[in-house]
């Protein structure tokens, strides 16, 4: 695998991850997780991890950003400005 297909493929690994995060968090303060038992185990199974994802990764992506430069993958933009919405969102509207 060449140099340019692997940060092809880092960068939609990022995105998925960030994407995940961020539907995750956003379902999670918009329903009644603790309703169901069944939301209720899930949630509380998966929040810690989701979380540090969540602080971890923005840090993670401007790393990646400093270190590729000029040749940066676009994904990688749109990956911090979703995290970077979400944590503005959680800070903001649902404080």
């Amino acid at each position: 695998m060449n140099h340019s297909a692997s940060k092809i493929k880092l960068s939609q690994i990022v995105f998925m991850i960030s994407l995940f995060t961020t539907v995750y968090w956003l379902v999670a303060f918009n329903i009644n997780v603790y309703a169901h038992t069944v939301t209720r185990v899930i949630f509380e199974m998966t929040s810690l991890l989701l979380m540090i994802s969540l602080y971890t990764l923005p840090f993670l992506i401007i790393a990646l950003i400093l270190r590729l430069k000029k040749r940066t993958p676009k994904l990688h933009y749109v990956s911090l400005g979703l995290l970077l919405f979400l944590l503005i969102l959680i800070f903001t509207v649902y404080q």
